[in-house]
């Protein structure tokens, strides 16, 4: 194979993998493709409609967006997020662990939920359950500490002092929001 010649071949191979259409970057026949994931089309960049890279529109953390700032949460995804935490200090001893399908899964169900919440508080909201998530860790392994003296972090944890920590209801309120410790965490408007 001659290596002069050779880009003409690519360029017919990846016409043939992007379904006959020849340059993969725009958008065929100018419409607007809501699925592109996390790609923002010249026509996201023109209207000012920009997205992360898990196609949410919203998410502007530049200076002044008023990002931090405590946003209502559902129920179901103050549990979900109790629920990971915990997970992380039953499965990694209060680390993040490294499984990649998990954190895609995590992720996955944030920024879903993210899509059903008004753009402009998109932002605000994915930070508010970014801080659910460090308090609700450091409120556990502080009762693990007091447990298990000398415990820090990734070190192993008795699983029966886990089960005692998560049946404890100052902990398990933090994900309802009922007791008078979550103030915090009780997102009111």
């Amino acid at each position: 194979m001659r290596i002069g010649n050779n880009s003409q071949g690519i360029w017919q191979l990846l016409s043939r993998m992007n379904g006959g259409r020849a340059n993969t970057n725009m958008p065929s026949s100018g419409a607007r493709r809501s699925g592109a994931g996390g790609r923002n089309t010249l026509e996201d960049l023109l209207t000012g409609h920009y997205k992360n890279s898990h196609g949410v529109e919203g998410m502007v953390i530049t200076k002044g967006s008023n990002r931090k700032r405590t946003m209502p949460v559902s129920d179901e995804m103050k549990q979900f997020v109790y629920n990971n935490v915990k997970d992380a200090f039953y499965k990694y001893n209060g680390m993040s662990g490294d499984n990649e399908a998990e954190q895609k899964k995590y992720s996955a169900a944030i920024n879903n939920y993210l899509k059903t919440i008004k753009k402009e508080d998109r932002s605000a909201t994915s930070w508010t359950l970014g801080q659910m998530k460090v308090e609700f860790a450091n409120r556990v392994s502080s009762a693990v500490k007091e447990k298990v003296p000398g415990w820090t972090y990734g070190k192993p944890i008795p699983s029966d002092v886990l089960d005692e920590i998560f049946a404890d209801e100052s902990i398990t309120s933090m994900a309802s929001g009922k007791s008078g410790k979550a103030v915090g965490m009780d997102v009111q408007v």
